[in-house]
């Protein structure tokens, strides 16, 4: 695969990142998964809305115009021959020294990659997935705020982990009072009563690009949709949990640490808000 680094197209065999990059040392880095549908990416101006936004929130200096980032995503799939791809553009702060959290040598390193994917298989949406509650609590906005999406994915890893040894798919994290904050690398819904419920952006949830959409989606739905804490509990009264994010798009959980959700099979929001999802990105992208 062919991928650009500082924009400069390489082999990704061949691809080289200094041993003293910062994102390297440290997780001194953010990044945005995309995803192209027909050779254009769903709300790419949304992804670059967050990538500033995180690059703000770090102290990141010299991002590149949007134009020229917006260039390199149509390279990039262009010299993959890819139509539908996962995407994924990664920035450091640039090079540094070990032991040094201040000193920067160097501009930012940026690299761009793109993998075919043309989503989860059909088996894993008809069928749902297992998730559990990670032992493992989510960063403290305090810490880090949610907004940033930080390449130091440690707890995520560590939590991820966890959910595999005990047979889930995902793992949801919790914030130190037993508030359902995110997944490890999704949003998490959860339906009751006919409502649609899920946490907050400023509560410790990721700002999602498809959390957002899928929003959209429930209000074209005409469904209420209430963010804000989310105890823990609400999980045992719920008829439907989902997930979302660029891969997923709607993914339905179908049992939380051994209990049942629902029907125990996805539910009829679910399935209905990815139908929703779908037509969005057929739209704004002729693709799916």
């Amino acid at each position: 695969m062919i991928v650009l680094v500082n924009g400069r197209p390489v082999d990704e065999s061949a691809a080289v990142i200094r041993v003293s990059d910062r994102g390297f040392l440290f997780g001194d880095a953010i990044f945005e998964s995309m995803r192209a549908w027909g050779g254009t990416v769903f709300r790419l101006g949304r992804h670059l809305d967050r990538l500033e936004r995180s690059a703000a929130l770090v102290e990141f200096a010299g991002l590149p115009a949007r134009a020229e980032i917006a260039a390199e995503v149509g390279e990039v799939l262009a010299a993959n021959g890819l139509a539908d791809a996962r995407l994924r553009l990664t920035i450091s702060r640039g090079a540094g020294r070990p032991g040094d959290y201040i000193g920067v040598e160097g501009p930012p390193t940026r690299v761009l990659s793109a993998t075919p994917f043309a989503g989860l298989e059909q088996a894993i949406v008809e069928a749902g997935v297992r998730v559990a509650i990670s032992s493992r609590r989510a960063l403290p906005a305090e810490c880090l705020d949610p907004a940033v999406k930080s390449t130091s994915r440690i707890i995520s890893v560590l939590a991820r982990r966890e959910a595999q040894k005990r047979g889930a798919y995902e793992a949801l994290l919790l914030d130190a009072g037993g508030g359902l904050t995110e997944g490890t690398a999704s949003n998490v819904f959860v339906v009751e009563t006919g409502v649609v419920h899920t946490p907050s952006a400023d509560g410790g949830a990721l700002p999602g690009v498809t959390r957002a959409a899928v929003i959209e989606a429930a209000a074209e739905a005409g469904l209420a949709v209430v963010e804000g804490p989310l105890p823990v509990q609400r999980l045992g009264r719920a008829t439907e949990v989902f997930l979302t994010n660029t891969s997923w798009e709607v993914l339905a959980v179908v049992e939380v640490d051994g209990r049942p959700i629902g029907s125990g099979r996805p539910g009829p929001v679910a399935r209905d808000l990815r139908a929703r999802y779908r037509a969005m990105v057929r739209r704004e992208c002729g693709g799916a």
